[in-house]
């Protein structure tokens, strides 16, 4: 998962992996890589995985005393149903059916960073 500004602040890539420590990071500390790694079977993003992340957003944003939205698609594991109270995060959502023409990630940036040669 990418998330980015409007000004272009980056912040670290969340990273879902079927493994929890696949051969090519045997004996590397996950937490020290330039990503936010998580595993599951199926490689995909879970209410879990989606809540510990928002967590750690908003930690950040508390660190840096700034208050911000984040928009996103309605997938079904971006429920904040349960999420404790973020107190520098509002979340929104965006229409159904709306993800490829209004999230700029969505318009090639993303695909650009899965192509490899």
């Amino acid at each position: 998962m990418l998330t980015c500004s409007l000004t272009g602040e980056k912040l670290p890539i969340l990273f879902i992996h079927r493994f929890e420590t696949p051969k090519c990071l045997r004996g590397i500390d996950k937490n020290t890589l330039p990503v936010w790694y998580y595993w599951n079977a199926k490689a995909w993003m879970q209410r879990s995985i989606f809540k510990h992340y928002l967590e750690r957003l908003n930690n950040i944003m508390v660190r840096r005393n700034r208050n911000i939205i984040l928009l996103l698609d309605n997938a079904s594991s971006h429920n904040t149903e349960n999420i404790p109270t973020l107190s520098n995060i509002n979340v929104h959502f965006s229409p159904p059916n709306t993800t490829s023409v209004l999230q700029p990630l969505d318009q090639g940036i993303i695909y650009s960073l899965k192509v490899t040669e």
